[in-house]
């Protein structure tokens, strides 16, 4: 790994939760490639940070949290022929920019949360499962 990249870690709520679902619905490698393409993005998240943000960018910076960055970033499972944005499905992250490290905290469909107000109830679930982001909402 080089300097420049981060470590990304999948935390076991993220695991645990609706990513149950992407793995029941793609059997297969479809899922185990989306996955891989999703760390592989996060490894490099200077390339889509803000400032070096093009403007179709998958990633959205929701705010900042104590040490780390939470991000929010669009994705399509492999094979779909759909669009990172009109698929529903999000990646929540924490990246902790001088530690470079990204912890992938929640994955899901919007049919998983559903509306009204999909922002509000994923970060009431990030800061009731997480001690660190109890602050976040």
């Amino acid at each position: 790994m080089s300097t420049n990249e981060y470590s990304v870690f999948l935390e076991e709520f993220a695991q645990k939760h609706y990513i149950k679902s992407f793995v029941k619905k793609y059997k297969g490698k479809q899922w185990e490639i989306t996955l891989s393409a999703i760390k592989f993005i996060l490894v490099r998240y200077d390339n889509i940070a803000p400032n070096h943000k093009p403007i179709d960018s998958k990633l959205d910076v929701i705010c900042p949290c104590g040490q780390y960055m939470i991000v929010k970033l669009d994705f399509a499972v492999a094979g779909t022929q759909t669009s990172p944005k009109s698929s529903g499905n999000r990646v929540i992250a924490a990246v902790d920019t001088e530690k470079k490290v990204v912890k992938i905290l929640l994955v899901y469909s919007k049919n998983d949360i559903g509306p009204p107000n999909e922002t509000a109830k994923w970060k009431n679930l990030i800061s009731q499962y997480y001690e660190e982001f109890q602050n976040l909402k």
